[in-house]
């Protein structure tokens, strides 16, 4: 097995940034732990290579076993936004919000009082608690849903 040469993370990362989207070597690693450990904080841009492969998500690391130990590669592939520009609801939430709109779902206090009326005309304190703490629980998880705040969809 051959002497592991000491990598200038520096140099690598000037080097991949001068060609981004191309895979180059970074180095032969004995270790499997430590090629591992280093290809992860090439990808997170941490501290232990210092601030050469930041930011975080600029770089993607990629390992391949060989004769002598695990080869390291890397490329530039750009900063990456840390947000997406736009949310976009899921198809779940989209029908929801329609069918609170034409009436078909009901929420909010109003409707957590009408639940509680036909829990106790129907189960009496046949469960847990008496219909005054039903209704109270009721009535807060109906004030906990009302003041969730949901964007219209167009």
């Amino acid at each position: 097995m051959s002497r592991h040469i000491r990598v200038d993370h520096a140099q690598v990362a000037a080097t991949l940034r001068e060609q981004p989207g191309k895979w180059l070597t970074v180095g032969e690693y004995r270790n499997t732990s430590s090629v591992d450990t280093v290809a992860h904080l090439i990808r997170t841009g941490r501290q232990y290579t210092g601030t050469r492969y930041q930011p975080a998500g600029a770089f993607e690391a990629r390992t391949q076993l060989t004769d002598d130990g695990t080869l390291l590669e890397a490329r530039y592939v750009g900063a990456q936004p840390k947000h997406p520009a736009s949310v976009s609801q899921s198809l779940d939430t989209e029908r929801v919000l329609g069918q609170i709109q034409r009436g078909e779902l009901r929420c909010g206090p109003g409707a957590a009082r009408e639940i509680a009326d036909r829990h106790e005309a129907a189960y009496g304190d046949a469960f847990h608690g008496s219909p005054a703490e039903a209704l109270l629980n009721s009535l807060a998880w109906g004030e906990a849903l009302a003041s969730l705040t949901f964007r219209e969809v167009a």
